[in-house]
Order: C-alpha cells, then structure tokens, then sequence
C-alpha cells in the first residue's frame, strides 16, 4: 500500500492511533504498515505526536492544538492557562497546552508544540465541555474550572491576596459563576483552594 492509498482509507481520521488503524484497515494490517508509517513520518508524510499516535501533516496545522492534548493522554481536559486565554480572562498567550488528568503528571514535546499535564484527584476531576469542530473535537475546561485548577495546582505560591491576584491581570470584567467556583472548588477538599476561590469570588464577582 502506497501512502496515497493509505490516505483514502483514513480520510474520516484526522489523527489515529495504530489500535484504530488495525480497525480501519483490518486483513491489510501487517508488519509492513508499521514500516510505511515510519517511512512516512521520515519522509514528512505523517507527525507522530506521540509512541503509536499519528496525525497527517497536510491537516495537522489546520487544526487546534487543543485537540491533539485531549487525544495524546487520557482521560484528560484543557485546562489552567491554555483554557483562561481561550475565554479572555488572562491577556498573555501560552504557548504550552496545560491539561489536568487523573494519571500520573506528564509532559510531551511535540512537532505541534509543548504538553503538560497535571495531576488532580478523581473527585474534582470534572467541569469541562466536549467542543466539536469538524472531525475532531477537544475536552475543555469551563471557566470557573479552569481558574480553580489553577488555584488547586498554584496554591502553595497563592496568598489570596488581592495584589497577587492583580498581578495575573486577570479580566474583571468576565461574568465569573460564582456557584460554579464554590462547586468545582469544594470538589477538591481542600482548605486553601475553598479559601483562595472565596477570595477571588469575593473580588472578582461580589462587586
């Protein structure tokens, strides 16, 4: 099988792993088709985002990077800073995609950028939205989600002082949940994140 062939047959598959390949292709699947993919990517025909995760290199700068951070580690959600850019709360771009999962921290450097991911407990796993565009789709974190990952995951360098709070240049004008921030917040169990989200719920939204 050429590549051009192998293209036609993945085409509904923006980006694959080799356990969906074996699917796709079935009785084709050999040896042989792992040896092409590593021609492929050789020759620039394929991205391999990851050990068995592979993207076609003509569609990968079409789509969001978001996408590619929900497919490399699972289960997982944009979140943190990556997910407060998105929604305009924080000014500055970010360059590494940040997303919490229940595994083990990790980090991957990719052709298509930079992904950390950060570990939270089961229990406060949860908050984010599925977005569909075209034939991907990406796990993200709701706003208020999103900012109280970042407390759980800062908190031994926040003081919940409104000066450091002011230093992140945070939007004040974006319409904060405040029940959501309580919720996902009480979620964590966890004294210091209840009492740095009652003190941003108490600057940024009880004005």
């Amino acid at each position: 099988m050429n590549y051009f062939e192998f293209k036609k047959k993945i085409e509904e598959l923006p980006y694959f792993e080799t356990k969906e390949l074996r699917l796709v292709l079935g009785d084709t699947f050999t040896t042989s088709t792992l040896t092409n993919l590593k021609n492929w990517v050789n020759k620039g025909h394929l991205i391999m985002l990851r050990r068995g995760l592979y993207v076609l290199a003509e569609v990968a700068h079409k789509m969001d990077v978001m996408a590619f951070a929900t497919k490399i580690y699972q289960p997982s959600y944009v979140s943190m800073e990556m997910a407060l850019s998105f929604y305009g709360i924080i000014p500055e771009a970010v360059f590494t995609v940040t997303s919490v999962t229940t595994r083990k921290t990790k980090e991957f450097k990719t052709p298509q950028g930079n992904f950390s991911y950060q570990k939270i407990k089961k229990e406060a796993f949860g908050g984010y939205d599925t977005i569909k565009n075209d034939k991907f789709s990406f796990n993200l974190a709701l706003p208020e989600k999103a900012m109280v990952d970042f407390f759980y995951l800062n908190r031994n360098i926040l003081d919940g002082s409104r000066h450091q709070f002011e230093g992140y240049r945070l939007n004040e004008d974006f319409p904060y949940d405040a029940k959501k921030l309580a919720f996902f917040a009480h979620a964590f169990q966890n004294k210091k994140v209840e009492s740095l989200t009652q003190s941003f719920i108490q600057y940024y939204v009880a004005k």
